[in-house]
């Protein structure tokens, strides 16, 4: 019974160091605990006859007051831990400050050794300059006049004339005495003005020389120019009247290859059938031939008589001009041809009246610039007025030397 008191005793002073502060009516022994029992009980050895509880219940409170004691033994500890933790934070941070401080000194010190040799550095320029100076300053005047400074510059390697050098002094002299003091005196100012001067007249030099090469270049192409002509033959300029009449009947070729075109133009205009008979005529002697070979045969010879440079000019110029002419009626027909085949494609054939409207006008377009050049040639001038067509005809026969007004060669 008595050990049995005594682990309840036990059981009840670790229920005190777990759940914390001991409550009052365990530690009195309150009638619902174990400890109550047991001092109920009481013992036969007891002289008072009060209850034994108190035997069980002082090692109870004593564990207590130790469990109290390390707790505030360990709190005490916490307190110092953070009290030196505190100590060293503010050691340390008086230690950066000291650092701080002592790299800003540095800085201060580097500061005014920086300035200090700046200012040396300015002071030995300025005795430079000085004697820079005075060395060009030969009489000791206090002043530099051009020969001098010509003749300091000289001695820098700086080679100028007198022109130069009193220019460079003129560009130099602030105040206007003919003179450059101290302050006037800028070595480099000096330099740059003459290293631009230097470079201006070299691009000078360069455009010289380019106009020069240009100049050149014109003159050898003038000269080629003027061998090329005296090696052609000289130009034929006769302009009679078989000329004027070989010159206008060139222009048969293209009028008799345009008569298809001009056929509703006949049909409408009965005044147009007589020339028109007389063209198909003509033109009847070349069809017969098979093939095509006497249209042809006519168009190789009259190209073969423009290319004759012992032939007049008019007449070749004529002949050139009338095979041109009819080889542009090419294009009239593939356009034709292109059109119908497009209006077939979209299931409408081209009208009677929009095919006889087109090849009148292709007709009259070739009989205008036929009857153009025919009243030309009969003039005796050469029909240049056709745009494309004639300028092709005169790069045709380019071949020739051509004749000054006197008649002698013109180169």
């Amino acid at each position: 019974m008595s050990s049995m008191a005594s682990s309840q005793g036990l059981g009840s002073t670790a229920f005190v160091a777990v759940a914390g502060a001991p409550r009052p009516a365990a530690l009195r022994g309150s009638p619902g605990s174990p400890s109550f029992e047991f001092r109920s009980k009481g013992a036969s050895g007891s002289s008072s006859g009060r209850p034994e509880a108190m035997s069980h219940d002082t090692p109870a409170a004593s564990l207590a007051v130790s469990l109290a004691a390390s707790l505030a033994v360990k709190r005490k500890a916490s307190r110092r831990s953070a009290t030196r933790a505190s100590v060293v934070g503010l050691k340390a941070t008086d230690t950066d400050v000291d650092l701080v401080t002592q790299l800003q000194l540095e800085a201060s010190k580097l500061r005014a050794e920086v300035s200090s040799l700046e200012a040396e550095r300015e002071e030995q320029l300025q005795r430079d300059r000085l004697s820079l100076f005075r060395s060009f300053d030969l009489d000791s005047s206090g002043g530099i006049d051009d020969q001098e400074l010509r003749h300091g510059l000289h001695g820098l390697g700086l080679e100028l004339d007198s022109l130069e050098a009193s220019k460079l002094l003129r560009a130099l002299d602030k105040n206007g005495d003919g003179m450059l003091q101290l302050e006037e005196f800028h070595l480099q100012a000096a330099s740059k003005l003459i290293k631009e001067w230097r470079a201006e007249e070299r691009a000078a030099e360069d455009a010289s020389h380019a106009l020069e090469r240009q100049s050149k270049e014109l003159e050898s192409e003038k000269q080629a120019e003027q061998e090329f002509l005296a090696s052609l033959p000289l130009e034929n300029d006769d302009a009679g009247l078989p000329t004027r009449l070989a010159s206008v009947f060139a222009y048969l070729l293209p009028l008799m290859d345009a008569l298809r075109y001009g056929v509703p133009l006949a049909l409408a205009f009965p005044f147009l059938q007589g020339p028109f008979s007389a063209l198909f005529l003509i033109s009847g002697v070349f069809s017969a031939v098979p093939l095509g070979l006497g249209y042809l045969a006519l168009l190789i010879g009259m190209q073969s008589l423009a290319q004759n440079t012992e032939l007049p000019k008019l007449l070749r110029f004529n002949l050139r001009q009338s095979v041109i002419l009819d080889v542009a009626l090419l294009v009239p027909g593939f356009l034709g041809s292109a059109v119908s085949f497009a209006l077939d494609a979209a299931g409408t054939p081209v009208s009677d009246e929009l095919a006889a409207t087109g090849n009148s006008i292709v007709f009259v377009l070739i009989a205008a610039c036929v009857a153009y050049s025919t009243v030309s040639s009969l003039l005796g001038v050469a029909p240049t007025g056709l745009p494309y067509i004639s300028q092709k005809a005169t790069e045709a026969i380019s071949d020739i030397r051509p004749n000054a007004e006197d008649g002698s060669a013109k180169l």
